[in-house]
This record gives C-alpha cells, sequence and structure tokens, in this order.
C-alpha cells in the first residue's frame, strides 16, 4: 500500500508503505528536494511525531510498521543541536498553519519540550488492528452432496 507525504509549496507525493525506512528517507530526500545530510522525520496531521529518525536499525526496519497505509503525512527537518541544545524541528510544508492550524505550535512544543514526541503515539500493533466495519455472522453450513450421497438420497419410485 502507500502513504502521502506532504511538502514545499502545497506539493505531496506517494510513497510505498512496505520498503525498508532507510530506502524510504533516502527516496523522501530525493523526491522532496532536501539535502542528503538533512534529517527528516514525518509527523501526522495529528500533530504526532512518528520518529523515523530514531530507529535504532533503519536498513532491517519496514516503514509499514510505523506508518499507516493511505495517511498524510507532513514532512519535516529534524535540527539537532549539541548534547545541552535541544532539537528544534523545523515543517517542510510552507504555510503549515494553513493548511494545519494547530500543528506549528505541536511542533515549537516538541522543540521545547522532547519529553511529549512519544505521547499520543499508538503503538504498531494498535495502529494495525482496526474495528470491523460490519461484524461477522456466522453462515450456516451447507452440505455439499458428492456423488455417493447423491445414489443414497435417490426418493423411492422417481427415476433418474
Amino acid at each position: 500500500m502507500f502513504f502521502t507525504v506532504r511538502y514545499g509549496a502545497d506539493c505531496q507525493a506517494i510513497f510505498n508503505l512496505h520498503c525498508r525506512i532507510l530506502n524510504l528517507t533516502a527516496h523522501l530526500k530525493r523526491k522532496c528536494q532536501c539535502r542528503p545530510e538533512d534529517c527528516i522525520d514525518l509527523l501526522d496531521e495529528a500533530g504526532i511525531l512518528m520518529n523515523l529518525s530514531e530507529v535504532e536499525n533503519p536498513a532491517s526496519e519496514l516503514a509499514s510498521k510505523y506508518l499507516q497505509e493511505r495517511q498524510c503525512y507532513i514532512l519535516i527537518r529534524v535540527i539537532r543541536g549539541d548534547h545541552s541544545e535541544p532539537i528544534y524541528y523545523e515543517s517542510l510544508l510552507e504555510n503549515l498553519g494553513k493548511y494545519h492550524p494547530e500543528l506549528p505550535e505541536r511542533l515549537h512544543k516538541l522543540s521545547v519540550n522532547p519529553q511529549l514526541k512519544d505521547s499520543g503515539r499508538k503503538s504498531s500493533i494498535q495502529r494495525k488492528i482496526r474495528p470491523l466495519k460490519e461484524p461477522l455472522v456466522a453462515s450456516p453450513a451447507r452440505f455439499r452432496s458428492t456423488p455417493q450421497s447423491k445414489k443414497g438420497s435417490a426418493v423411492p419410485g422417481t427415476h433418474r
């Protein structure tokens, strides 16, 4: 499946969800005109940081573990300072407040208070479990007649 990333002057691109995070971030950088040395991440429309830039083994982890299919994400740049300086998050979607009025403040809070990074984030298991649209109803068992049962099921007095 796929997901959408918004960036630049209201640009958007579709990306494959079933690929390694290392490949995804490299492709995101090329497609969205980022510099190769940029550290990037994704923010969902609810303001939750996906933390792709902090995955321990991006060469083996699949993006589908962290992202949802058919969702829209905003590309952000992660600016890491020295050890004592906080991490700063910058939207790579121009005029972010125009499209998502609450997200510029959320990015500012993430930059000031890094403990908010994981708040509100669902685990990959919770994210993948979705309620069924319609409850499953047990269908009545249907009996298949086999050639042997047809022979024995003939009604007396009728001919085949």
